[in-house]
């Protein structure tokens, strides 16, 4: 008997891009997978006057119980002619598969229903290459412009990192780099994520709340000195924002900063370069870049807001769930590399683990998996793949990466078949966003 007589699917879509399949598998197959699931039993069930692998089937099937054998073999059949069906028909199922079994009995057909969610269909809108082509053309217009401003900028700051740096005794003056600790308190009590030990800051940048750098000036080494503040409304931390706390600071170190003159020689400190107009071309050059790679990311979401509004996509619970766990395992690299602790940086933002996985469920999660679809159905519809190489020489590179975190030592964790797969589609979303914006 083949395969397509033993086992029979009837599938029948239902809502939110899940289909259900209806299974029939006959009598005589169910049977032998039965019996083959009792023979592998006997091999480790230990029966007094039988040798192990051994023991007919009548006697295992009385020693472990008759639902344990149509239990095991039911879901062995599900394994064997589930997989096979889906393989067969090419269906793009997504996650594991929901398994009611309507009936299970010896000697008897089994019967059962398999719902499983599947890729959604893509319905994009008739219009939506003209739609592409509008927003590429007024895109095409604008103009990447470095003004001498932005670019002296560029320059202050980089004459900054190469100041000269000397411990004073005086007081300290606006541009100094001064070393603190302090501590903010409410109601004489610390607040969480408002004290630090050897802050070290410039006076005058502004990089902390308003009033804490000027209330630093005049200050000595070893001082100590208490003052008021209120925190910003719209301060990142909202248990803080708003708060009018009083800051106890003590000076530890105060160190003058001597900036270099922006001149020939300062170029010629720098490396590779002559003159201050090298650094200044270099500078323009970097920034125009930047500005341009950021106009291109900003085209590609306008057009992929564009064709989202525009299209048609019912997305299975499973998708958004799947998002949500890449969003974060995200959120938790980009905190380890800030070195902060998650539960920490949710009550500084004030929002709970739930309440925020909500906000992501609710709209950025459904936004990212439709892209994501829109992506992969376009980039199936022109064919657009990377070449097998181009994928391996990115992937080496990682690989390189990783040897070089790792000091050379192997690591076992490392599972290089995922990270080509999420090179192939990293590449193949940058061919097809390459793609999108050259529709004119």
């Amino acid at each position: 008997m083949s395969k397509k007589n033993e086992a029979k699917f009837e599938m029948k879509k239902i809502a939110n891009s899940e289909v259900k399949l209806e299974m029939k598998l006959s009598a005589k197959a169910f049977g032998e997978i039965i019996k083959k699931v009792a023979n592998n039993l006997a091999k480790t069930t230990k029966i007094d006057g039988f040798r192990k692998g051994k023991v007919p089937f009548d006697v295992i099937k009385k020693a472990v119980g008759e639902d344990r054998l149509l239990q095991e073999g039911a879901e062995e059949a599900i394994k064997k002619y589930y997989v096979d069906y889906v393989m067969e028909n090419k269906i793009e199922v997504i996650g594991q598969p929901k398994v009611e079994f309507k009936k299970i009995a010896f000697e008897n057909d089994l019967e059962a229903e398999i719902t499983v969610a599947i890729l959604p269909e893509i319905v994009l809108s008739d219009k939506w290459k003209d739609d592409t082509a509008k927003i590429n053309k007024k895109n095409n217009q604008k103009e990447t412009k470095i003004n001498n401003a932005e670019i002296q900028k560029e320059l202050e700051v980089l004459a900054s990192q190469r100041a000269k740096i000397s411990t004073v005794d005086r007081d300290a003056q606006k541009t100094d780099q001064v070393q603190v600790d302090f501590e903010a308190l409410k109601d004489n009590v610390a607040l969480e994520g408002g004290s630090a030990k050897d802050h070290t800051l410039i006076i005058g940048e502004g990089k902390f709340i308003p009033g804490f750098e000027d209330n630093l000036i005049g200050m000595k080494s070893g001082e100590v000195k208490e003052f008021e503040l209120t925190f910003p409304e719209d301060y990142h931390a909202k248990h803080l924002a708003g708060q009018r706390v009083i800051f106890k600071v003590v000076m530890k170190n105060v160190q003058q900063r001597e900036v270099p003159e922006l001149n020939d020689q300062f170029a010629k400190s720098v490396g590779k370069f002559k003159t201050l107009n090298e650094i200044k071309e270099n500078i323009k050059k970097g920034l125009k870049e930047e500005k341009e790679k950021q106009l291109k990311q900003k085209l590609h979401m306008e057009i992929l807001d564009k064709l989202i509004e525009k299209s048609q996509i019912e997305i299975p619970k499973v998708l958004i769930d799947i998002e949500i766990d890449k969003m974060n395992m995200e959120l938790d690299g980009q905190l380890a590399q800030m070195g902060l602790d998650k539960n920490s940086y949710l009550k500084q933002v004030g929002i709970t683990a739930n309440k925020l996985e909500n906000q992501w469920r609710e709209k950025d999660a459904p936004k990212r998996v439709k892209a994501a679809l829109i992506l992969r159905h376009v980039s199936k519809e022109n064919k657009l793949q990377p070449k097998s190489k181009d994928i391996q020489e990115r992937v080496n590179q990682v690989m390189q990466h990783y040897q070089m975190m790792s000091q050379g030592k192997k690591n076992k964790d490392i599972d290089v078949q995922r990270i080509y797969n999420n090179i192939k589609n990293e590449m193949t979303n940058e061919m097809t966003l390459d793609y999108l914006i050259g529709i004119k």
